[in-house]
């Protein structure tokens, strides 16, 4: 999925905010719990909005379906500061929002830039939704994953980042480890 940088930095937090909402201390499944407390702490969390709305956006997680996938595909590949970064009001018209969620909707559109939020949110969560190129894991599966003894040396992962070093300093102009 082609998304803009604006997007594609916040997807990545956003992805980290889920990963951390999945587990409690000991590893128990508390995704649901989690969001319940966030959903009642909407008042206190609406000042981040602006500066860390990926911290408020799981407050809508699963909140949204969505119509016209080609009019999020747009939205998701804009900045905000562009002059094509799509209103609340246009872009509404392109998913439906679950019942469940019209309160915490009407907290976040009286704030000042409540209705920008809601683009970023419903942005955030297409893309958590749709963009296959980087699955959320679920608790689940990185339990099984531990289970199994998946890379657990972490060869591949190594030898990626090997490579991906070799390549950065080649780009800085330094010579290749491998020469």
């Amino acid at each position: 999925m082609k998304k803009s940088y604006y997007f594609s930095e916040l997807a990545f937090s956003y992805d980290a905010e889920i990963q951390d909402l999945l587990t409690d201390s000991e590893g128990s499944p508390a995704l649901k719990t989690r969001l319940k407390e966030k959903r009642q702490e909407l008042q206190s969390l609406l000042p981040m909005i602006e500066f860390c709305p990926e911290m408020v956006v799981p407050v809508f997680y699963n909140a949204f379906s969505f119509a016209n996938t080609k009019a999020m595909a747009a939205a998701v590949n804009c900045e905000p500061d562009d002059d094509d970064f799509p209103t609340w009001d246009a872009l509404s018209a392109s998913l439906t929002l679950e019942a469940w969620a019209a309160p915490y909707l009407a907290a976040v559109l009286s704030e000042g830039a409540g209705e920008s939020f809601m683009v970023t949110a419903a942005c955030l969560e297409y893309i958590r939704q749709f963009d296959t190129a980087a699955p959320v894991a679920t608790a689940e599966e990185d339990e099984s994953g531990r289970e199994k003894g998946d890379d657990e040396d972490g060869d591949d992962e190594d030898r990626d980042l090997g490579e991906a070093g070799n390549d950065w300093l080649a780009e800085q102009g330094f010579d290749s480890r491998n020469s």
